[in-house]
């Protein structure tokens, strides 16, 4: 429990001087346009190094949470889904959240509890189901389908003991990925893996996914991605040969640097993708992220745009237009749809 706490504190830290960043961004914010010109001209980036920077109108569709709209998230069932019916769904890149359970293993799930998605507080009998403060073993009595919603119902609602099927239960980061890579066929996914664990087991956690990735050879397919100052600090120092997203602060940093016209190469980015908010996932556009000037700006500095929870086919269709490299989205078929639309 004292790691535990010392871990939230350094995180309450850290997330103070972001919010210090965002207060110094206001000014700029407040003095200068930021809806975007739609008659801007989208800016090939025909040279880039970075692979991650797609085609114009061909953005990478990323089943967010394993497609968390229409399968239970980050769970087996979701990920055999994706597989199964990748001709309607056009899932380039998969992404996930992971945390290290009080055992030292690498499993999948977004919230720092097991309480939103499970049965937890009736089978652990309190609130506050820490993964961290959880065995592997003991979190497979979950039922991780308990509060899925699928067109007004809850189709695995109750399920208990014997009956939880294998794919509803605590999956590991080791057994998804392999899954996956043993059968996807001929097709090569991408991975956006959030490490979600703070403070000390965020650290953990890192040292934990590099060492999944590196054994399988598959760095060149994987970006990770941390909100946590802290976990982005250890992973950029201890593991600088992994892909990564910008931190919190390097991509305030970045549109600050993108609002004054600045050359960004004075702060020598470091980091392949940008993974952002927009529209309604961003405090419904009081700051546009998705304008053509701005994925122009990233493109010319040889950075990936990617973007988070897009569920709006307008939305994607904004996005799709103005140049996005990726949209991850609860829902990959709608987001499919729309960049078919748009060829």
């Amino acid at each position: 429990m004292a790691a535990f706490i010392s871990s939230v504190l350094l995180t309450l830290k850290n997330v103070f001087h972001a919010a210090v960043a965002v207060i110094m961004l206001i000014p700029v914010l407040l003095t200068m346009g930021n809806a975007g010109n739609p008659d801007t001209p989208v800016i090939p980036n025909e040279n880039a190094t970075n692979s991650y920077i797609n085609e114009y109108l061909d953005p990478d569709i990323s089943a967010h949470r394993s497609g968390a709209g229409i399968a239970p998230q980050n769970t087996l069932m979701a990920f055999e889904n994706v597989l199964k019916n990748s001709d309607t769904l056009g899932v380039d890149t998969i992404e996930f959240d992971v945390q290290i359970t009080a055992d030292g293993e690498l499993i999948l799930l977004h919230n720092l509890t097991y309480d939103d998605t499970s049965n937890a507080e009736e089978a652990f009998g309190k609130k506050f189901n820490f993964a961290s403060l959880i065995t592997l073993e003991e979190a497979q009595v979950l039922n991780l389908g308990e509060n899925f919603k699928l067109n007004g119902e809850y189709p695995y609602r109750g399920l208990r003991g014997e009956d939880i099927p294998k794919n509803l239960r605590v999956v590991t980061c080791d057994e998804v990925i392999d899954y996956i890579e043993a059968n996807c066929g001929d097709k090569e996914y991408r991975y956006i893996i959030e490490i979600k664990s703070i403070g000390i087991h965020g650290m953990k956690a890192a040292d934990k996914l590099y060492s999944i990735v590196t054994e399988r050879n598959l760095q060149d397919r994987v970006i990770w991605a941390t909100f946590a100052p802290s976990v982005a600090a250890y992973m950029k120092t201890q593991h600088p040969d992994m892909p990564r997203s910008a931190s919190v602060i390097e991509a305030i940093q970045f549109y600050f640097y993108f609002r004054m016209n600045w050359n960004l190469n004075d702060v020598s980015p470091e980091y392949v993708a940008l993974q952002i908010p927009y529209g309604s996932s961003a405090l419904d556009n009081l700051i546009n992220l998705g304008t053509r000037e701005m994925i122009n700006y990233a493109h010319a500095n040889n950075i990936a745009v990617q973007y988070w929870t897009i569920n709006s086919e307008e939305e994607a269709l904004t996005l799709i237009n103005n140049g996005a490299d990726c949209i991850m989205t609860d829902y990959p078929d709608m987001v499919y749809g729309a960049v078919k639309s748009c060829k």
